[in-house]
């Protein structure tokens, strides 16, 4: 089940100008390290920024939260698998939000056409985890209303009615 959908459209040139003008502090502030690593490898810098922060902006959007109750930049991100793909990651902060959030699995996917670049995020429910317990004692509450609704109640007396 769907616990909800983000979107974001960014002007790629807005990077550009953020990154000429603020540098590796721009690095610092807005990358994951398994992001990092990846930017350090990438051929086009402002073009990966972009993308980035646009995924991480339909990320939050879909967790309901934004840029806030307890969720920041650098709490959520994404990188690419081994066929390109992005896979949304969480620092040790954002993981602990979105386990107490309910939110299982993200999915996003990018595009960048004329200067402009689009974000969607979808994220899932969190599949219910029962207690080891829990199943044999929702069993045992049902075969005891089993067990009464089998128990008759005693007849009536029949008297001469006066």
């Amino acid at each position: 089940m769907i616990f909800g959908i983000g979107i974001d459209v960014l002007e790629a040139r807005r990077m550009h100008a953020s990154y000429a003008r603020f540098g590796v502090h721009l690095l610092d502030r807005l990358l994951l390290p398994r992001e990092r690593v990846q930017f350090e490898r990438t051929r086009r810098p402002e073009r990966f920024l972009a993308m980035n922060f646009a995924a991480k902006e339909a990320i939050v959007k879909a967790m309901g939260t934004g840029f806030a109750h307890g969720m920041w930049i650098r709490d959520v991100g994404t990188v690419q698998n081994h066929w390109g793909r992005p896979e949304v990651i969480y620092s040790a902060r954002g993981e602990r939000v979105r386990r107490r959030l309910g939110i299982g699995e993200g999915h996003v996917t990018l595009t960048d056409e004329a200067g402009l670049i689009v974000a969607v995020a979808v994220l899932l429910r969190a599949p219910v985890r029962r207690r080891a317990g829990a199943k044999r004692a929702a069993t045992k509450r049902v075969a005891t209303k089993r067990a009464r609704s089998r128990i008759k109640p005693a007849p009536a007396k029949r008297g001469r009615a006066r």
